[in-house]
């Protein structure tokens, strides 16, 4: 199953820069990275989201061949992976064997995690029961047949604090997206999906980021039981969302290649871009994408506003420099390029795609 490429990729042109920082970060390549290279840049803000620990016991449910977890287990140590589903070939003991063997061979040292298969039913994951500290679902919760009976099934098998992370595509309020697997379905809105979750007691405690057509139709979504947790989430939420609206303005041409309408957007942001960070922890990423998207349409000077607001929202990140150099480079302005090159170069030292853009702009000049 491969929702990303009818959520994500719309056409060649859209493939320039996806997974710009993957080999160095993670020493795979884009594929390897599976529906993680269009969600997380860094292994930090990979493990930050996913929030997991030495010991942790973690399934994803509908796991095929186990790449998802592959890459996760190239981040971490000590965690019993569960690779679940209901299709025997692709989830064979023999492919989750090969993954396992794949993945362990790019970490940086020795594997200590461990691998098990489990085959289930639409109906029940057949996991151990009240097992596991993380259950995830990504990019297939979307073609569950019996989804409400799968998440009573998942109710026995998280912990009473564990989390639910679902990864996924949604459509949007008059935007309809599909997805061609299995026959062309209509992917539900996300409105749709928090309320299914709640009846089963999963309330919705953290957000990768806005639920906004400004970029792709992907998120991620973390459940928890704890109400209380989740009231101070809505609450943090509903105040930020009005300020956060004033960002989708950024995907319009018009206004991202109006210098003083971005400024005024970012500098009604700046101060409560922590409190936005807090709800949609990604923020800073789906920024870029934004930015991206014009890069992609070489519209240089809305890209480059946008970067640039990203390094004010975030001045300690060195993805937000390079991409403002990487701008300015596509745009021949190599000056401004190195400078925002070398910022992002300090603030993580050797770097290697800072290098080569730097070197590729010396070239030129």
């Amino acid at each position: 199953m491969i929702l990303f490429c009818c959520i994500f990729i719309t056409g060649n042109y859209s493939q320039k820069y996806r997974g710009e920082f993957t080999k160095a970060e993670f020493n795979l390549s884009v594929d390897r990275m599976n529906f993680f290279v269009d969600m997380f840049e860094t292994k930090k803000q990979l493990i930050d989201f996913m929030e997991i620990k030495n010991g942790d016991i973690i399934t994803e449910i509908g796991a095929a061949e186990g790449y998802n977890l592959g890459v996760l287990s190239t981040i971490c140590d000590s965690v019993t992976f569960y690779a679940q589903d209901i299709d025997s070939k692709s989830c064979s003991e023999k492919k989750i064997n090969s993954t396992a063997k794949y993945y362990s061979k790019r970490r940086l040292s020795k594997q200590t995690n461990k691998f098990v298969r489990v085959m289930g039913t639409t109906k029940e994951s057949k996991l151990p029961e009240n097992k596991f500290d993380k259950i995830m679902i990504i990019n297939s919760f979307h073609d569950f047949d019996e989804k409400d009976k799968m998440l009573n099934d998942i109710e026995t098998k998280l912990k009473q604090k564990g989390k639910l992370f679902i990864l996924d595509g949604f459509s949007f309020p008059e935007d309809v997206q599909t997805c061609p697997d299995y026959g062309i379905h209509v992917l539900t809105t996300m409105d749709i999906e928090l309320e299914r979750f709640e009846k089963h007691g999963f309330f919705l405690t953290k957000m990768r980021s806005p639920y906004y057509n400004a970029t792709h139709y992907g998120n991620a979504l973390v459940f928890e039981r704890d109400r209380k947790k989740a009231f101070h989430f809505y609450n943090l939420k509903n105040e930020i969302d009005p300020l956060v609206s004033h960002s989708f303005r950024f995907k319009q041409k018009k206004i991202a290649s109006d210098s003083i309408i971005v400024k005024q957007i970012t500098d009604s942001l700046l101060p409560k871009i922590d409190k936005i960070t807090n709800v949609y922890e990604e923020f800073e990423v789906w920024i870029k994408d934004i930015g991206v998207n014009h890069l992609r349409k070489s519209e240089y000077v809305s890209a480059i506003n946008i970067f640039k607001a990203n390094t004010l929202f975030y001045p300690n990140s060195y993805q937000a420099f390079y991409w403002l150099g990487l701008a300015y480079k596509e745009n021949k302005r190599n000056k401004e390029a190195l400078i925002n090159f070398n910022k992002a170069l300090v603030l993580k030292p050797g770097n290697a795609e800072c290098i080569s853009r730097i070197n590729e702009v010396k070239i030129k000049q």
